[in-house]
């Protein structure tokens, strides 16, 4: 919400108000009854100067907005308006406060000086579930791909993204995976008996943000094996929107995958992460990725598996 304020002296003529003495003699009030909206608040509607795309409620007392200058010496003032669940909507005005002797305020409410309102109507809060999601993979490339003369690669990346209209996830926070070097992101290394120990299924979560098209490290083998490999993720369209998985299943020969390697020091390793993802609102969704058994993909739920 962008306030703009073109301050003159009492000849009329425009003038420059030190920004923070601007912010300091402004306020957001109710249009009704003028009550003010609280500053940093934690309960009903509350406003602040920070964008913080709503992942967490803002905090840090004292802080000020900041002014930009723009034509026609008009100053502008941003605010970030929120509320707390529950709250119905609300019209919005701005009270300011001159330098005058007395101290004269000046306001946009109903019954002010200038009557103006902004009315902001609060989304439902929701709580996602599976059904809210789209959990779809394809294949993506790896750099040892066509190198098949001791190891053979298939890699799919898996997306997790929002599919309401309109809306989408903005950030991500994972919890259960490997960080050693070589090995972040890594969450379920398999190698089952069969084939001379010659399969290797591994599930990776590339949680790093910002997202944006890179390559992560997968089927690190250096010991034994002699092998390591990338695969290509974030390779699709607003990765900033969605979490990026790689599921991969690695064949090689001889008397099969080698360890200790890294973290996978036995034939079955893993974790269960836990990702918590919020939408523009700040709606959040709770899903897992089973990590005991990725031997025919990765499979997601909105329950602790």
């Amino acid at each position: 919400m962008t306030i703009s304020i073109t301050p003159t002296d009492e000849c009329g003529d425009l003038i420059e108000v030190d920004p923070q003495h601007l912010v300091s003699n402004l306020w957001l009030i109710d249009y009704i009854d003028e009550s003010k909206l609280h500053w940093n608040g934690k309960s009903g509607w509350s406003y602040t100067d920070t964008e913080n795309e709503f992942t967490a409620i803002p905090g840090g007392a004292g802080e000020r907005a900041e002014v930009a200058t723009g034509g026609n010496g008009a100053q502008h003032v941003t605010f970030y308006v929120y509320c707390s669940p529950g709250v119905t909507k609300k019209s919005i005005s701005v009270l300011v406060r001159t330098d005058s002797e007395d101290g004269d305020t000046f306001s946009t409410s109903k019954d002010g000086a200038y009557p103006s309102q902004v009315v902001i109507n609060p989304r439902a809060a929701a709580t996602y579930t599976k059904d809210n999601i789209s959990w779809d993979y394809s294949r993506t490339s790896t750099d040892e791909e066509n190198n098949t003369r001791y190891v053979t690669t298939r890699a799919w990346n898996y997306y997790l993204s929002l599919k309401e209209p309109d809306n989408y996830f903005v950030t991500f926070r994972v919890h259960g995976h490997f960080s050693d070097s070589g090995y972040d992101g890594l969450f379920s290394a398999h190698i089952p008996a069969d084939n001379d120990r010659g399969n290797f299924y591994g599930g990776y979560v590339w949680y790093g943000e910002p997202h944006d098209y890179s390559t992560g490290q997968i089927v690190n083998f250096p010991d034994g094996n002699h092998w390591w490999d990338t695969a290509a993720i974030y390779d699709r369209s607003y990765p900033e929107q969605y979490l990026c998985f790689t599921w991969v299943h690695s064949t090689t020969g001889g008397d099969g995958w080698h360890i200790p390697n890294g973290p996978i020091t036995n034939w079955h390793v893993y974790y269960t992460p836990r990702i918590v993802a919020w939408d523009r609102y700040g709606n959040t969704g709770t899903f897992w990725v089973d990590g005991d058994e990725i031997t025919k993909g990765l499979n997601l739920t909105d329950y602790q598996p």
